[in-house]
């Protein structure tokens, strides 16, 4: 065989290779683990640093196109109110070096069995548990405080893509079980789209199932999350992330770390009204620990209000509009410090405010540490 055919042929098969083992990994996972209780300290001076995020194919819902520049924007949330599974999936992502399902989080969040993480074998997951001896009820409490929206859902069934709001901690900490689910596999760009007859067929079957449910593998949740109609549609999604996902377990355990002056940004501006605002030790901690976050390598995740970004419609009924998106970068302004937040709403740069709308590029918003003082009510990050 000529030298020139065999090398093509090699090629191919190489070429081939890659394409058959999926995604490449962006970065190696760093597998050193933070100090559980570090000081915390701003960055002097206020010095340059970026995160990368391993690049996202975005499947685009009613085809099987990709974007073709997917790294140019973050995987958005569409019309679903799970932000803290987009912002949760980016933090772990970047830890893991892989880009993982938004849809996939919020799913462990909302269903996975916390009493199995008492049964890892890792030795870091076992430590980290001991350390946070109520984090069955942490669990429980985050899964209590979420909403079941009412629009196409005059039952207030909570069936999953009915659900709003989480915990970025407690969702991280609960995918530590049974591994890995790529982007790629369970698509996450515009929430729910790309499941929308799914769900309508699961949601009319559900009538005929129903009747006859017996504890399945929705029974390890809140019983604010479980109904005889929810369980059975619940359930077959359940099923669907499983025939879906071709998990590869964590190269690291995820071991979140948190700090909160509110659980959310109602009880932040509760605060604020009655006159007794986070102190600004409070706040320097804050932003302390992003910074520590930033200098050591990993994605840090705040908690805040949507409208820093975007002015409320007046008709909107909600006065708080929790946000969450995980920090990228930090960088010094005149003097002053800013930090790049990458969006998951999928909203237009040029909807949101003036003067924020010439620090957004493609879903990511340079904030300065002012704006984000106004409204930060959260830090979370991974070891």
């Amino acid at each position: 065989m000529p030298t020139t055919t065999r090398a093509r042929r090699l090629g191919r098969l190489a070429l081939l290779a890659i394409l058959l083992a999926g995604p490449v990994d962006a970065q190696a996972a760093d597998p050193n683990l933070l100090p559980a209780a570090p000081a915390y300290a701003r960055n002097p001076g206020c010095a340059p640093a970026r995160i990368a995020l391993p690049p996202a194919t975005h499947a685009l819902p009613g085809g099987v196109a990709i974007s073709p520049r997917p790294a140019d924007i973050p995987v958005g949330q569409g019309d679903s109110a799970i932000c803290f599974a987009y912002a949760t999936a980016d933090m772990i992502s970047q830890r893991v070096g892989r880009a993982i399902s938004p849809l996939d989080v919020a799913t462990k969040f909302y269903f996975a069995d916390p009493a199995r993480l008492a049964t890892l074998r890792d030795g870091r997951i076992a430590a980290h548990l001991r350390a946070h001896p109520h984090y069955l009820a942490d669990i429980a409490w985050s899964r209590n405080a979420v909403d079941i929206a009412k629009e196409h859902n005059p039952g207030l069934e909570p069936y999953f893509d009915r659900l709003e709001g989480g915990e970025e901690d407690a969702a991280a900490l609960l995918y530590n079980l049974d591994g890995l689910c790529d982007e790629r596999d369970l698509p996450s760009h515009e929430g729910y789209a790309h499941f929308t007859r799914f769900f309508l067929a699961a949601r009319y079957g559900a009538v005929v199932r129903a009747p006859r449910m017996c504890f399945r593998s929705t029974g390890a949740t809140v019983d604010k999350l479980r109904s005889r109609r929810a369980d059975a549609v619940n359930d077959a999604w359940l099923r669907e992330v499983a025939r879906r996902c071709r998990r590869r377990p964590s190269p690291v355990p995820l071991l979140p770390v948190s700090y909160r002056v509110a659980a959310n940004q109602l009880e932040f501006m509760d605060l604020l009204e009655a006159g007794t605002p986070p102190g600004r030790a409070q706040l320097d901690r804050m932003l302390a620990m992003v910074d520590y976050a930033l200098d050591h390598g990993r994605a840090p995740t705040i908690g805040y209000s949507w409208y820093i970004l975007e002015e409320r419609d007046p008709k909107d009924p909600d006065l708080a509009a929790d946000h969450s998106s995980t920090v990228i970068a930090r960088r010094k302004v005149g003097g002053r410090c800013q930090y790049r937040v990458q969006d998951n709403t999928g909203e237009y740069c040029a909807r949101m405010r003036p003067g924020i709308r010439e620090r957004c590029d493609n879903g990511r918003i340079w904030l300065t540490e002012a704006e984000l003082r106004a409204t930060l009510y959260s830090v979370i990050y991974l070891r």
